[in-house]
């Protein structure tokens, strides 16, 4: 729990990664598609009274073990990698709580899964923090905004539209606990929403409280053994596309479609994430933060997104009230996927990718969650960290970075033939200086891998630049045809001798220019290029 100092005047902002074991599985219907507008009821099918006289469905799902091979949306293994190579596969005890709190049945014809549990797992012998080799699994698929004719049958299917899924190690304490529900509630305004209050739930600050809970035992987060390397694998019902990112280090993804949804396996390494606690009174607070609320509140403590524009600033301005330095440093296990929103930039190749087109994994506080930036200038894939140079203990924290993208989907974006790649990844700090980082790259089984680690904070950015052979342009110089030469007629003096007329193509060079506008610059190449509208020659 974290407490305020004694007569603050000041308003906290936390920056912690998102903890979706705070979500249950849940099936809400509303009035009309405008959720801020409507009325929302929780139903116990899609088809049921509520849900049919619905304009709008949304789930939340947790996945439960696959116990059969046709089994789907479930957890088909967990299993951990010693430092010598070993292999040890995890073995399910039983989910928790014993049934979902908010069961609804689910339909295949529609993409809707059934409402699961998280499980808990041993992986013998894989010995964790607390002294035991417990661990839990947590993970949940999310479909928002499935529209229809009130009244009427759901005649599309739902789309995937988040994944995330956690491996914690756990030790099980016996009691009587309350585990989590989602219930409807009437908010001052009259309007209502969905809310999970009350239960025991998981706090990464403290790592006192529950992950998981059934009404006889409480999992509480324990630390990794940091020198192990765990997977996770799951049979999905949807197809997954677009990019994955997460808090796991060199990991390696094992991904398969069919004719059912999608095989996913994932394996990494555990990572340590610095979380960061700053206080400030309102008139130190960036313009974001003030605009969250009329007044200030002093005492309160805001919570932050782990990813995004937004987190980003606000840490860097914020850092300097919580010294430069985290208040924890949580080991992490946890992936997600983003959402279509999120994609929004992205070069076409990614947007247009059927399935998955890549990955990031960090340890820092708050990152880009997106696919890096296409820098046009350096011909780079940008990317942008923020975290403290300090940990709670006063050492310095060391970064990781790891990069993973689909070797077509690569060459897509650099316009590359099926040659091999070479890649170069550096790090800078602010003031564009390199900071000291080992640095590998690797290419195998389709992917490519690049990853960076030990640099520092507080906020970095990491360059990938791509190497390879272009693919050849068309020629656009025009076709000349030559002119027919008469055929001369013979007289009977003399046999002339022709010499043959050889024409030329002109050769047309290309040129290169280029143009800014603002802070963006464009490159261009033509026969006569001329700066787009709006831009000017540099």
């Amino acid at each position: 729990m974290i407490v305020p100092p004694p007569n603050t005047t000041k308003e906290g902002l936390y920056f912690i990664d998102s903890d979706f074991t705070n979500v249950i599985s849940y099936l809400v219907g509303y009035s009309e598609p405008n959720p801020l507008k409507a009325t929302k009821f929780l139903c116990t099918s899609y088809d049921d009274s509520l849900c049919k006289a619905a304009a709008r469905i949304d789930y939340v799902v947790h996945l439960s073990y696959c116990s059969k091979s046709t089994d789907i949306d479930c957890i088909a293994g967990l299993f951990a990698i010693k430092p010598d190579g070993t292999r040890v596969e995890g073995v399910f005890i039983h989910g928790m709580p014993d049934v979902p709190t908010n069961e609804f049945q689910g339909e295949s014809t529609v993409g809707l899964p059934s409402s699961g549990v998280d499980g808990l797992w041993q992986i013998p012998g894989v010995i964790h923090g607390g002294g035991s080799d417990t661990y839990a699994v947590v993970s949940q698929l999310s479909s928002y905004g499935q529209t229809k004719v009130p009244g009427a049958t759901l005649t599309n299917r739902f789309e995937l539209m988040d994944l995330s899924a956690g491996i914690f190690p756990v030790q099980v304490l016996s009691g009587t606990f309350t585990p989590r529900k989602a219930v409807i509630q009437v908010n001052a305004d009259g309007s209502n929403s969905v809310a999970i209050p009350g239960g025991v739930t998981n706090n990464l600050h403290t790592g006192k409280l529950c992950v998981v809970t059934s009404v006889t035992e409480c999992a509480v987060r324990q630390r990794f053994p940091m020198d192990y390397t765990f997977g996770l694998s799951m049979r999905i019902s949807q197809k997954i596309s677009g990019w994955l990112h997460g808090r796991i280090q060199e990991p390696v993804i094992s991904f398969a479609g069919n004719e059912f949804g999608t095989n996913l396996t994932i394996q990494a390494r555990p990572v340590t994430v610095p979380i960061v606690l700053a206080w400030a009174d309102r008139i130190d607070q960036p313009q974001v933060m003030q605009s969250w609320s009329s007044q200030a509140h002093p005492g309160r403590v805001w919570t932050a997104e782990a990813s995004g524009a937004t987190s980003i600033s606000l840490l860097q301005a914020l850092l300097p009230f919580a010294n430069d330095s985290s208040v924890a440093e949580p080991s992490a296990w946890i992936f997600r996927t983003l959402r279509n929103g999120e994609l929004s930039g992205s070069p076409s190749c990614i947007l247009n990718s059927k399935t998955l087109a890549g990955f990031v994994s960090t340890n820092s506080t708050v990152y880009s969650a997106g696919p890096p930036t296409f820098n046009p200038v350096t011909e780079s894939l940008d990317y942008k960290l923020v975290a403290p140079h300090l940990t709670s203990k006063g050492e310095v924290f060391k970064g990781v970075y790891t990069l993973g993208i689909r070797s077509d989907v690569a060459r897509c974006i650099y316009k590359f033939t099926n040659a091999p790649i070479k890649a170069t990844i550096s790090v800078t700090d602010e003031a564009g200086q390199s900071s000291v980082a080992v640095e590998s790259m690797s290419e195998h089984d389709g992917w490519i891998y690049l990853s960076a680690s030990g640099f520092t904070f507080s906020s970095p950015t990491v360059h990938v630049k791509l190497i390879g052979t272009p693919i050849p342009e068309v020629s656009t110089a025009p076709v000349v045809t030559p002119t027919p030469t008469p055929t001369p007629t013979p007289t009977a003096s003399s046999t002339p001798s022709l010499t043959p007329t050889t024409i030329e193509k002109p050769i047309v060079k290309k040129t290169t220019i280029t143009c800014i506008k603002g802070k963006t610059v464009k490159k261009v190449t033509a026969n006569s290029p001329k700066c787009p509208k709006g831009y000017k020659k540099k």
